[in-house]
């Protein structure tokens, strides 16, 4: 369709589901590399193989045709009302985010998202924390983003740049801060995570480390369908969670970045298996890492806190898979 080339050129402004969305106005810079517009840090020349790139600034704001007196006294407003959704709001109304539709193949689709954050208020009194997800930063432009659970009510993410966590004792300090009522600690075990994992666990602090590379020990909602792996299967459960036929009433605050990372991931059907685009394949994807959507998904997990299994279930907490579907 003509015209659509316009929401990924001017993506962070446009595109809804953008990992790090612009306001209108707001100055980014981009970069031609390999024939392909990549959005760079700032207007710094870099060096690209034998080439040196010199990046470009762009802005966006839109506006619609009452805006332009010249084109108002055409007759142009004429031929756009004339034209078919979503063309007609795109050009009339200047909103190219009209029509826009998710992927068939997407893991958790886009309204179910904006549902939960349109449910999200701050309660008068919060309930009991139950659970902390905690994504620790890989480098770079990463985040460690720690995600707090009260029932399915999830508190705003606390984020913080890679820089200010460079090890597990400060990523450890952070996590105890804003832990309370005991809420079991979910955190991804993967190279840096296991750092902190180590401290809080050595600390007395209830923790389970999450390989997500490791198998999966459930099934999906029907009872049939298994998964690739972990992380595989901790992505379903956000989308069951979400998916308004369960009624859970989750609800999550909103923002475009948490909203942006959870309909990022896409999933394929192998025989009975279901497949959860990687990490690194939505980093290829968006450019970014997903690291509040995975802060979410973890502290979506059901872990029954210590004291409740041993007053439950006595020596039961030694054979318990917080990993395996809890009815």
């Amino acid at each position: 369709m003509e015209g659509r080339w316009i929401v990924p050129y001017f993506g962070p402004w446009l595109d809804a589901r953008h990992p790090r969305p612009a306001v209108p106005g707001e100055i980014r810079w981009f970069a031609a590399i390999d024939g392909k517009d990549i959005e760079v840090k700032d207007g710094t020349p870099f060096q690209h193989g034998q080439e040196t790139i010199r990046p470009q600034s762009r802005t966006f704001i839109a506006s619609r045709i009452t805006d332009n007196p010249y084109l108002l006294n055409t007759g142009y407003m004429a031929t756009l009302q004339a034209l078919p959704e979503p063309l007609r709001s795109q050009m009339l109304e200047g909103d190219f985010r009209a029509g826009m539709q998710d992927s068939p193949w997407q893991v958790i689709p886009t309204a179910w998202v904006e549902a939960a954050q349109a449910r999200w208020r701050v309660p008068d009194r919060r309930p009991p924390m139950d659970s902390m997800g905690v994504d620790v930063a890989r480098g770079g432009e990463d985040e460690t983003v720690i995600a707090r659970r009260h029932g399915m009510w999830f508190d705003v993410p606390l984020a913080v740049p890679g820089a200010q966590t460079p090890n597990g004792a400060e990523v450890a300090g952070r996590v105890v801060a804003s832990r309370r009522n005991d809420a079991v600690v979910h955190i991804d075990v993967i190279g840096v995570g296991a750092s902190p994992y180590d401290i809080l666990n050595g600390s007395g602090i209830q923790t389970v480390g999450v390989n997500v590379a490791q198998a999966a020990t459930g099934l999906d909602s029907s009872g049939r369908l298994s998964f690739r792996n972990l992380r595989s299967m901790l992505w379903w459960r956000m989308r069951e969670a979400l998916d308004p036929i369960n009624e859970t009433g989750i609800c999550l605050p909103p923002g475009a970045r948490l909203t942006a990372e959870l309909c990022a991931p896409t999933w394929s059907l192998r025989g009975s298996t279901i497949y959860v685009a990687s990490r690194e394949e939505i980093i290829k994807t968006t450019g970014r890492s997903p690291d509040y959507a995975s802060a979410y998904v973890l502290a979506l997990m059901d872990t029954p806190k210590n004291d409740a299994l041993e007053v439950a279930h006595g020596n039961a907490r030694r054979n318990y898979d917080p990993w395996s579907r809890r009815d």
